[in-house]
């Protein structure tokens, strides 16, 4: 992966990650698409520029995680601790039954069509009220998580379904997703590199950082948008047209 490419790959990353189209998902597909990239070197390099939107969603929501840090806040924090059990749960044995088709390019991008195909139809038919952060929706909210292991689920775009079908409001909704993917995303990357090794692309650096700053600086903004834009037929398009490239 070249230096631009890399910045490239950076940017795309910042500015999805707030959106429920799967960023990982872009930057797979234009990865092997538009750079030539192997299937492998696609799917960890994907993996690793998580670390820069996560430390953007750390600096942009470090009130909050303070607050949950520090037991402030410990609604919150129950919420996140049974999040993440039920992530565990569902994502540690996906990841092992998926994890032989991240070197097919073909079987990557229908999973990635699929996928996505999957995270609209469900947005369709969300709801919204008012909820609580109970530790049951939390454990509810991580095992719908644990299917973003699968290529095409957006993490994002599957916890903010689960949290509006819960009953969450738009408002919420964004901010637990949001919140929730720092430590989730954190865990990820260490039982990954456990997992694969630390072996990473010369440039991985540069693609970090620049998703980190493009991160930060689209946040705001996207949360903003996302709140009035149905993202459920971006993620339907998205889907047709990966699935449409698996079989050019």
């Amino acid at each position: 992966m070249e230096l631009l490419q890399a910045v490239f790959l950076g940017i795309l990353q910042g500015l999805t990650e707030w959106l429920p189209i799967s960023s990982r998902s872009q930057v797979i597909a234009v990865g092997l698409n538009l750079f030539g990239m192997a299937a492998e070197n696609a799917s960890r390099s994907a993996v690793f520029l998580h670390i820069g939107t996560v430390i953007a969603a750390a600096a942009y929501f470090r009130k909050e995680l303070w607050q949950t840090i520090t037991m402030r806040d410990r609604e919150t924090l129950r919420f996140i601790i049974a999040a993440l059990v039920g992530t565990a749960i569902t994502a540690a044995p996906l990841y092992i039954i998926f994890r032989k088709a991240y070197g097919d390019p073909f079987l990557v991008m229908l999973l990635i069509g699929g996928g996505l195909l999957f995270t609209g139809l469900i947005q369709f038919r969300r709801k919204a009220a008012k909820a609580k952060e109970k530790p049951g929706n939390g454990f509810f909210v991580g095992l719908g998580q644990g299917f973003s292991a699968i290529p095409g689920i957006s993490r994002s775009g599957v916890t903010t379904s689960v949290l509006l079908f819960s009953g969450f409001t738009p408002e919420q909704a964004f901010r637990l997703s949001f919140i929730l993917g720092v430590p989730s995303v954190f865990i990820a990357e260490i039982a990954f590199s456990l997992a694969e090794g630390p072996a990473l692309e010369p440039n991985i650096w540069a693609a970090i950082a620049t998703a980190a700053i493009v991160g930060y600086v689209s946040v705001g903004a996207l949360l903003r948008i996302a709140k009035k834009i149905r993202f459920a037929w971006f993620c339907v398009a998205f889907g047709l047209l990966y699935l449409a490239l698996a079989f050019i």
